[in-house]
């Protein structure tokens, strides 16, 4: 049971990555489509390059989105209008007149009871006609348009034109009064202008109620193809009535293999189909990547980022409207490119774009511009600088991305006219979220530890704080890191490792002496040593204090942790010999504790801290030699590197005995140029 117990607490690492992997793939299988593909592919006014189709089962032929576009307009331009008539209001508005001509008959002013009647009759007769009100009509309204208008509890359908506004009505009395040469006093005449008012109105609620049933009732299918019957054949233009018969066949299918009896077997595919995509990848990083698979931190970074994209990809499908070429796909290279290489970049963004263009239609031609894009990203990010080049690139992204639809819409529609501008204007929005790459950067840095090769050419900036103070006060160390990280690079850059970064750690490696610059003998120029009157023990202390001092100093000024492993490592668990060996001579009788004059390490654990070591001592040590020989610069370069060796320096850092032998030719060729040494050739 304890061995159990060793062995699974041994597999952690282990455990924590093969689950990490499952959760990742089952985010990405649950996400995709239930329904299965269509396996033929087919685009309007390219030929059928399948063997002949025939239809498996029965099914009805979808319209054309023109047809269904057409049938929409024609609803919203003829959709009969709605209003109401209230005979409350001409009900009341008549009583009110009846008892104001009642009132005027008593007056000094007679009307004759015939006149009365008269006046209501003619006033009932305009009511019943109807008084519209048209404020709330958005649109104007012919006068020969039909409308239906509610009367009594009933829908009957007129014309606009027989209903009238209160200046018609109005006018129809004024008329009918001089028609009948007896024209009333203005007081009746004022009562009966008064009386009318609007009766019938516009109910927008039931015009918009009915217009709404007759599009949600539209039919979006004509017409129906028997089982067996001949969709297209082989080399056949695929023109608009076959591509809608094509379309509605894919359709039916997808829709078919996502019910009950078959999505069993859907869902294994998608099983075995992303798990494929995340072996091929584990498998890149194992052969390799192995010191990214190595760490956790790492690969929680990768499959973050890599199921995030490729769930935003499948989003389309769940979000209407939602143009998958506005998505900043471009992202995902630029992001890992920033703490990685070109090529571990190209290669998971190649395999999440094939995964994303499973659930896509136009499969080809997405891939094909994604991947093109993403691809020329990563190389215009290869000499990164500043982050300002990102700005650069992302209007290199949208060039490609036209570029590339372009080329598509040419073959496929013979001219360039054809270009959707929405996939324009989509290019440039997704060439403008990739900028969000410059905070994400940032955010992944903070949260990982991570330290991308923008920054490191930021903090590789002399014109830095800490660097400028090293150059002002401690010249000489200055001048030693330069050509420390002048080695160290290009060393690094055969061997394969990280330049950029083995060059900032270098340019850092030594930041402690600013605590005590004369005690270093780069910085002594008036030839005195303030180690002559200190004891050997306490010059040691001194000379180790400077790793302590240098790890304090990059905290305090907030030097990513990566960088500070240069300055504890570049000494590592070595001795200060010099004044080891001078306490042996003047104790020769007591027992000298090494301990006293021994670096506290950690030793090297990466080939860049390993070959900063190497550089380290390589240089300080040559500025000791009396004479700048081919030989004595080998002789110095072999002794000092094989001596770190011994002591097992670079036991734990991933570094070959090639790769040593490769750094001692660069030391050495570099430190004869600094020197001027001339090549001895043999003597024929």
């Amino acid at each position: 049971m304890k061995n159990l117990f060793l062995k699974i607490q041994n597999s952690l690492d282990v455990i924590f990555k093969a689950l990490l992997l499952a959760v990742c793939a089952a985010l990405i299988i649950y996400a995709l489509p239930k329904e299965g593909k269509f396996k033929y592919d087919f685009q309007q006014g390219k030929p059928w390059l399948h063997e002949n189709l025939y239809a498996p089962f029965d099914f009805a032929v979808l319209k054309s989105n023109e047809n269904l576009l057409n049938e929409k307009a024609e609803i919203e331009n003829n959709s009969s209008l709605y209003f109401n008539q209230f005979d409350s209001i001409s009900g009341l508005a008549i009583s009110n007149l009846r008892k104001s001509l009642e009132d005027s008959i008593g007056s000094d002013i007679i009307l004759s009871l015939e006149k009365r009647n008269y006046s209501l009759k003619k006033v009932k007769a305009i009511y019943s006609a109807g008084i519209v009100q048209t404020i709330e009509l958005k649109n104007d309204v012919h006068t020969n348009q039909l409308i239906v208008i509610q009367r009594n509890g009933h829908f009957e359908e007129i014309e606009f034109g027989d209903l009238l506004s209160i200046k018609e009505a109005i006018l129809e009395l004024q008329l009918d009064s001089v028609s009948s040469n007896s024209q009333s006093p203005s007081n009746i005449q004022n009562e009966l202008i008064n009386a009318i008012q609007h009766n019938v109105f516009y109910d927008a609620n039931k015009t918009g109620a009915v217009k709404q049933s007759k599009l949600e009732n539209i039919i979006n299918t004509h017409g129906k193809i028997e089982r067996s019957e001949l969709i297209v054949a082989k080399g056949e233009l695929i023109n608009e009535e076959i591509y809608w018969k094509l379309t509605s066949l894919k359709q039916e299918f997808e829709h078919s293999k996502g019910d009950d009896s078959s999505i069993y077997f859907v869902t294994v595919g998608k099983v075995i189909f992303v798990s494929l995509i995340f072996f091929v990848l584990v498998l890149f990083l194992g052969v390799f990547r192995q010191n990214i698979l190595n760490v956790n931190n790492r690969v929680v970074f990768i499959l973050i980022t890599f199921t995030s994209v490729v769930l935003m990809g499948i989003a389309p499908l769940y979000i209407e409207d939602l143009n998958i070429y506005l998505l900043p796909f471009c992202i995902l290279p630029i992001v890992i490119k920033a703490f990685y290489d070109e090529i571990m970049a190209a290669f998971i963004y190649i395999l999440a774009m094939i995964l994303i263009g499973f659930s896509v239609p136009n499969a080809f031609e997405f891939v094909y511009i994604e991947i093109l894009a993403g691809l020329i990203a990563v190389f215009s990010l290869v000499n990164l600088k500043k982050r300002s080049q990102l700005l650069g690139t992302a209007g290199i992204i949208f060039v490609t991305y036209c570029t590339a639809h372009l080329s598509i819409m040419i073959m496929q529609e013979g001219t360039w006219h054809n270009i959707e501008l929405n996939n324009l204007y989509a290019f440039g929005g997704a060439a403008t979220l990739t900028l969000l790459s410059y905070p994400l950067i940032y955010v992944f840095e903070k949260i990982f530890g991570f330290l991308s090769d923008v920054t490191l050419m930021e903090l590789s900036d002399t014109n830095s704080t800490l660097l400028r103070n090293l150059a002002t006060k401690t010249p000489g160390t200055f001048q030693h890191s330069m050509q420390v990280a002048n080695l160290a690079e290009i060393a690094i850059q055969k061997i394969g490792g990280n330049p950029l970064l083995v060059r900032t750690g270098a340019l850092y490696h030594d930041i402690g002496k600013l605590e005590a610059p004369q005690f270093f003998i780069e910085n002594q120029v008036s030839g005195f040593n303030p180690h002559d009157d200190l004891e050997p023990r306490e010059s040691a202390r001194i000379i180790i204090n400077h790793v302590i001092k240098g790890v304090e100093l990059a905290k305090k000024h907030n030097l990513p942790e990566v960088l500070i492993d240069f300055i504890r490592t570049h000494h590592g668990t070595s001795q200060v010999k010099y004044f080891l060996f001078k306490e042996k001579e003047e104790n020769p009788h007591q027992e000298i504790d090494a301990s006293n004059f021994s670096y506290p390490g950690p030793i090297p654990f990466s080939k860049e801290t390993a070959v900063l070591m190497m550089a380290d001592s390589c240089e300080a040590a040559s500025r000791s030699l009396k004479t700048y020989t081919a030989e004595s610069v080998n002789k110095l370069i072999d002794g000092i590197i094989d001596g770190q060796a011994k002591e097992g320096q670079f036991a734990n850092a991933d570094i070959t005995f090639k790769d040593i032998t490769t750094i001692k030719s660069i030391f050495k060729k570099m430190l004869l140029n600094i020197y001027h040494v001339r090549v001895e050739y043999p003597k024929g």
